[in-house]
């Protein structure tokens, strides 16, 4: 697909211009809008709605490596069945989902992968002002071929990971002062001993005080601290990578009537390692998702974020990721949805010579409703990297097509 098609089915998302927009709430997410004749069929019992769901699917991948130097094609098939629960009261919501997901290679069978994962979140109003949000999740996933420090050869499988982690978060909501208090922690478990200085628990916490400028504007600050501990005191390069990051962000929270919400926090980081061959050093943070609403049918969501991340890589004294993503949902029908994506990736590598890497990323997708059991949506991706390292450069594309059947 060229990028003169991408730009005209992004034009005509937007362009289209839905009849009685106007009795739905902006706020509503495109894909809970109603849909009349549409609506997926659930389970109810003891208070809780069950909606068990199959994805099926097969895509196409020009580049299953993420390589330029060593490219192979490959025919995938995938499925991914899942089921979720939740229970809404007056003050109190539930929502539990487990699922699995399985790609199956037609020729690079070494390629083949297996997650699957649960999570558990609950929500309380404790009074009118204040609330309680607690969030348990298990994750087996994989390394992919193209992340920034993927670390295999073609012959290897991919690395195996097993992620748990858990968040705690209490809000008080004034009527001019709000406050929230979160704590987390993840540990990463690389399953592969090769990979095993790659373990690692990291702590966070974090407290954002915000004051009402009016009933559409709040500022607010928020400082931060974070903890990472690797297993092994020291990496495959004799580097202990323990570290400890803490810094503020300050901004501003929108809520401009439905057409414009979310909030941007700019701040600064310092990053202290705790080994001392590894310099400290201080950084631009940045965190913000914000929600365009032009009409009820169209959503245009920015995300960007700013900060130190965790690195193994020979070299770097430390890690800095900046991201920059935009979206576009479109209900083109009532029963087609349309999406546009385009992300913008740069790895800044702290070091004594250039390792940084940058990442493009372009995406469409149309999902056709065929009934309240079923859906058909036809997908491609292009991604790209460029690096100092002309070894680490890819580009590759991806088509799909999946189905999916709702009980």
């Amino acid at each position: 697909m060229s990028s003169r098609s991408l730009r005209l089915i992004v034009v005509a998302a937007l362009a289209t211009s839905p009849l009685s927009a106007q009795d739905i709430n902006r706020t509503t997410a495109i894909d809970d809008l109603p849909r009349p004749g549409y609506e997926p069929r659930t389970i109810r019992t003891n208070g809780f709605v069950i909606m068990p769901m199959i994805e099926t699917g097969i895509r196409f991948d020009n580049n299953i490596l993420a390589s330029d130097l060593n490219k192979r094609s490959d025919t995938i098939f995938l499925i991914e069945p899942s089921i979720e629960a939740r229970r809404e009261t007056g003050d109190s919501n539930l929502r539990t989902r487990a699922y699995a997901s399985l790609s199956r290679y037609g020729k690079n069978s070494r390629e083949n992968t297996s997650e699957f994962g649960a999570y558990l979140q609950y929500r309380k109003d404790v009074s009118q002002k204040q609330s309680v949000f607690t969030k348990v999740a298990y994750d087996r996933t994989f390394e992919r071929r193209g992340d920034p420090e993927a670390n295999f050869a073609s012959a290897r499988r991919p690395a195996l990971i097993d992620m748990t982690s858990a968040e705690l978060e209490y809000g008080h909501n004034g009527p001019r002062v709000g406050i929230v208090a979160t704590l987390g922690v993840t540990k990463l478990n690389y399953l592969s001993v090769e990979d095993a200085d790659r373990d690692m628990v990291t702590y966070r916490a974090a407290v954002k005080g915000s004051v009402n400028l009016s009933q559409r504007i709040a500022v607010f600050v928020q400082p931060f601290a974070n903890r990472r501990v690797p297993r092994l005191n020291r990496d495959r390069f004799g580097v202990n990578r323990t570290t400890t990051t803490y810094g503020a962000t300050t901004g501003v929270a929108l809520q401009v009537a439905d057409r414009l919400t979310g909030e941007v926090g700019v701040g600064l980081f310092h990053a202290d390692p705790k080994d001392l061959n590894l310099r400290p050093f201080d950084g631009l943070a940045a965190n913000g998702r914000v929600t365009w609403r032009p009409r009820t049918r169209t959503a245009v969501i920015f995300n960007l974020f700013r900060g130190d991340v965790a690195t193994i890589r020979s070299g770097a004294l430390g890690r800095i990721d900046s991201r920059f993503d935009l979206n576009i949902d479109q209900e083109a029908r009532h029963n087609l949805i349309l999406r546009g994506s385009l992300g913008v990736r740069n790895i800044h590598y702290r070091g004594g010579f250039d390792q940084d890497q940058r990442y493009f990323d372009v995406g469409v997708s149309a999902r056709y409703l065929v009934n309240r059991h079923m859906w058909i949506e036809p997908a491609a991706n292009h991604s790209r990297r460029n690096s100092a390292n002309a070894s680490e450069d890819f580009h590759k594309w991806r088509v799909a097509l999946k189905m999916g059947f709702i009980y």
